[in-house]
């Protein structure tokens, strides 16, 4: 293993030299290493050979899961969130114009799903290290879907990324007017020296032309300094800049809270956190809705994007003589919910509101799952709120309300759906 971390590929091998043959002591406590019985210890830290070197190869045998994502459990949680790990850079240039990383920090992004008024997830940088108090999920699946981590990415370079460039930016620029003083203070008391030198030597150049030649080198030597200064000025300025460096995803974690377990629970909080996947789900569970209620030769409308308080309203057929509807019969107000069987149902507050207001009128319909292989006729409660107020269960600090489908089946079984 040892000869692996000497191997001339290494680019650290290359750029710091080759890790010892052998160690008698390591350590990565400097007050350790500053101990006279450890005078024969080495420490280890970023810039030594072994160190660089088992950074290297861990990172080569890490390389296969970089991206990836894991499922872990948060006791503290009551919904579902994402823990997005990025590698974030500020670069800059040395006065020769070569790029150089100018800070680097591991960030944490957390991403809680989409609240109940936009499908919008929210955003949050965290400290990195939160995910150490996590515990792996008991029952984590194989694999899980697809996670997009760029919206994450776009949040961190626009907030926190930017806010670290512009504090090594302000920084350097700090540092620089005291380089650029001092270089210009430098600059003046060399050229008066030369010109001093020059104007001496023209003095004498009247009585002795032998100091021609030494008069020229000096005004050679003034011009010099002259450009050797507008060359050191224009490296100077090449420090002002800090600008985005790469960032890099690591992993993520999809975390649920610990009440939740099962496989169907887990797939859906990991909907739960994809808004695509997320109106996915709404859009076929109300197709299935609406066909069920055009083959009752109702009318429907989607509603839902009025944001009040349900998703389609449906229309019984007119009085064929009046032509006119009895809006306590002949209206629903439908909140649709597609779910994988057997997952809770989650009503907003908003939609809680209205149930109550609407009372007869307002229906919830659920579609068991949407996207696969979803039963023709919904699962249909009228008046949730009536019928379902003892079995649901308010969180409040997420404005929702969460019904166990057990709940909703037996009302259904006991009350009838009327559909």
């Amino acid at each position: 293993m040892l000869a692996d971390l000497r191997s001339d590929r290494l680019q650290c091998v290359r750029h710091l030299g080759k890790p010892q043959p052998s160690y008698l002591k390591v350590t990565f406590r400097k007050a350790d290493f500053e101990k006279l019985e450890h005078g024969n210890a080495e420490l280890l830290g970023p810039g030594n050979p072994l160190y660089a070197a088992v950074d290297e190869r861990l990172n080569e045998k890490l390389a296969a899961f970089g991206g990836g994502a894991a499922l872990y459990v948060d006791a503290n949680a009551e919904t579902p969130y994402r823990l997005h790990l990025f590698e974030i850079t500020v670069r800059g240039q040395n006065t020769k114009g070569d790029t150089q990383t100018l800070y680097g920090e591991v960030v944490a992004v957390r991403e809680d799903p989409a609240g109940p008024d936009t499908l919008s997830p929210a955003f949050e940088v965290v400290p990195s290290h939160v995910l150490l108090d996590l515990p792996a999920h008991p029952q984590s699946p194989a694999s899980l879907p697809r996670i997009d981590p760029a919206p994450a990415a776009d949040f961190l370079k626009g907030t926190y990324q930017s806010q670290r460039r512009d504090e090594c930016q302000a920084e350097r620029r700090k540092s620089l007017q005291i380089c650029r003083d001092y270089l210009e203070k430098a600059f003046k008391a060399r050229q008066r020296f030369c010109q001093d030198r020059i104007f001496a030597l023209r003095a004498r150049e009247h009585s002795a032309p032998e100091v021609a030649l030494a008069r020229q080198r000096a005004e050679n030597d003034l011009t010099d300094l002259e450009r050797s200064h507008r060359e050191r000025l224009a490296g100077l300025d090449r420090l002002a800049i800090a600008r985005h460096g790469p960032v890099r995803h690591i992993a993520t974690a999809v975390v649920v809270p610990a009440a939740q377990a099962g496989d169907a629970v887990i797939a859906g909080a990991i909907e739960e956190l994809d808004p695509e996947m997320k109106r996915r789900i709404e859009l076929a569970a109300e197709d299935v809705v609406i066909a069920h209620e055009k083959s009752r030769g109702w009318e429907c409308t989607r509603v839902g994007h009025q944001k009040i308080g349900f998703d389609i309203r449906s229309l019984g057929p007119a009085d064929p003589q009046t032509g006119h509807r009895d809006l306590d019969r002949d209206v629903r107000r439908i909140e649709v919910k597609g779910r994988k069987r057997g997952q809770p149902i989650r009503l907003t507050v908003n939609e809680w509101y209205n149930a109550q207001q609407l009372g007869d009128t307002y229906w919830l319909y659920v579609v068991w799952d949407p996207l696969g292989n979803p039963d023709p006729l919904p699962l249909m409660v009228q008046n949730p709120f009536k019928h379902l107020e003892h079995a649901a269960r308010p969180v409040v600090a997420a404005r929702f309300y969460d019904i166990p489908a057990s709940s909703i089946e037996a009302v259904v079984r006991n009350v009838g759906q009327n559909g």
